[in-house]
């Protein structure tokens, strides 16, 4: 049997309109993760300077804290802002589908 999609031209095919509410929102949430991850990886920098001795006298486990700081800004705090994101996003459609559902009652 043929898939009914595949037998449909291309030219009558949905276009794709993004929301520009929702554009607006994901580059935001983009941006901000750039951020997050450009802001550890400065924070790893500041570590292994001071776990290194290079700047002026401050204790080595501070450069630790920093470090360990630094790699966790870069890799999980994305994820999480990501997640909760995507969450919202989900919950934000989850709702409208209900709505629509109450409304053609």
């Amino acid at each position: 049997m043929s898939d009914p999609i595949e037998d449909q031209p291309i030219d009558d095919e949905p276009e794709y309109v993004p929301d520009p509410v929702k554009e607006k929102q994901a580059k935001a949430v983009h941006f901000m993760v750039s951020m997050m991850r450009l802001l550890g990886v400065i924070l790893v920098m500041l570590g292994l300077a001071i776990a290194l001795d290079r700047l002026p006298p401050m204790p080595v486990p501070v450069g630790y804290i920093l470090i360990l700081l630094g790699l966790t800004q870069m890799w999980v705090v994305p994820v999480l802002i990501i997640r909760q994101y995507i969450r919202a996003r989900v919950a934000e459609e989850e709702m409208a589908k209900a709505a629509d559902g109450a409304d053609s009652l």
